[in-house]
């Protein structure tokens, strides 16, 4: 493991079990260690690198935290030491047309090293959060659920590609060498924790600033994160091994979303709507520029596609074995304002504040 482990002293669970998080400082792992801690857990935060936004935040909820790298696996070992319970969180979230090496070796590696260190440290149960992403479609209209394998040629898209492959890694590991394991499967995850701006949450941001003008046409399955959270450790502990579960929530249209964010951070919203045929005409150029000059991936013919494809998935499932019921969308929406504006922008500021030497 690296030099940088940070240790802490924490409460132990009353069974004495310990419950490890990979990707800890991402928004559903950040979420996932705060409801863990308020079941009273023992939780061991894993990390890829040292951040003091991520960690001031992550010290509130985790007993260790742990600076790994998924993509070597003589780091797993010592990381899984103990453990009773491995939630595998950690991997890259990617809008690209193509699979690159890093989203790769994150996704479909990182989770081989993970299986692999499961199954030497004795963990009782790995609770691997896939995406729906991985299913298949026919039609936009048909209820999608759960599937007994994956096809990484029935998708499309770098990410759903690699979270197929993983998930199979899993679905064989459970067959052929006796983990035990459970898959969840989030829809879009919006909501609180979130540290590091995804697509979707850089959107709420710039129209909670006031900096979108413009808006897309079409709409997507979205899940607040703290049901995510909570539905990940119901898994640990009821989930039916080898079996996958859809945590999805509401189909909400893009211009509900944008109105909910608006009306959240008490700013008018953006009202020029752009078709979805017009963006993907453009989008083919964007994803190319973002490509070659390094930057962030904003609008790609994949990212497009899912706001017009079939998204309506039913979490029938794990709703019948936990209770499982989301919360609605807009409080979700107002959660993910008021932390930015409340809790991650001040915090971001003591932090840096902190850093500065006099």
């Amino acid at each position: 493991m690296n030099d940088e482990n940070i240790h802490q002293g924490g409460s132990v669970h009353l069974d004495g079990s310990l419950h490890v998080v990979t990707g800890a400082a991402g928004r559903t792992g950040l979420a996932l260690c705060a409801e863990l801690k308020s079941r009273g857990c023992a939780v061991r935060a894993l990390v890829h690198r040292r951040n003091d936004v991520a960690l001031s935040f992550l010290r509130q909820y985790a007993d260790e935290v742990v600076v790994v790298d998924i993509r070597k696996p003589e780091e797993l070992a010592g990381a899984f030491s103990g453990a009773a319970y491995v939630y595998h969180l950690a991997g890259v979230v990617s809008i690209a047309s193509a699979i690159d090496p890093d989203l790769y070796a994150a996704n479909v590696t990182g989770t081989e090293n993970v299986i692999n260190a499961c199954l030497s440290c004795g963990v009782k149960r790995l609770v691997y959060t896939g995406t729906v992403h991985t299913l298949p479609f026919h039609d936009k209209t048909s209820a999608l659920k759960e599937i007994p394998r994956f096809d990484p040629d029935a998708v499309h898209g770098a990410y759903a590609v690699t979270k197929s492959q993983a998930s199979n890694l899993v679905l064989d590991a459970v067959r052929e060498r006796g983990l035990d394991a459970v898959i969840g499967m989030p829809s879009g995850i919006i909501g609180g924790f979130e540290l590091k701006r995804s697509n979707f949450g850089q959107m709420v941001v710039d129209v909670a600033e006031r900096r979108l003008p413009v808006y897309l046409k079409g709409r997507y399955d979205f899940v607040d994160v703290r049901d995510v959270a909570q539905a990940l450790a119901d898994l640990a502990e009821k989930g039916v091994k080898g079996e996958s579960y859809i945590l999805s929530g509401h189909v909400v249209a893009v211009k509900d979303l944008v109105a909910m964010a608006a009306r959240a951070a008490g700013v008018p919203p953006p009202k020029i709507c752009l078709p979805l045929p017009l963006v993907a005409f453009f989008s083919y150029f964007a994803e190319w520029r973002a490509i070659l000059t390094k930057q962030t991936l904003m609008f790609t013919p994949y990212a497009i596609k899912v706001l017009g494809d079939n998204c309506n998935f039913s979490h029938e499932k794990i709703s019948a074995l936990t209770g499982y019921s989301p919360r609605a969308i807009e409080e979700a929406i107002k959660e993910q304002v008021d932390f930015y504006f409340k809790v991650y922008k001040p915090q971001c500021m003591q932090t840096a504040w902190n850093g500065i030497s006099v």
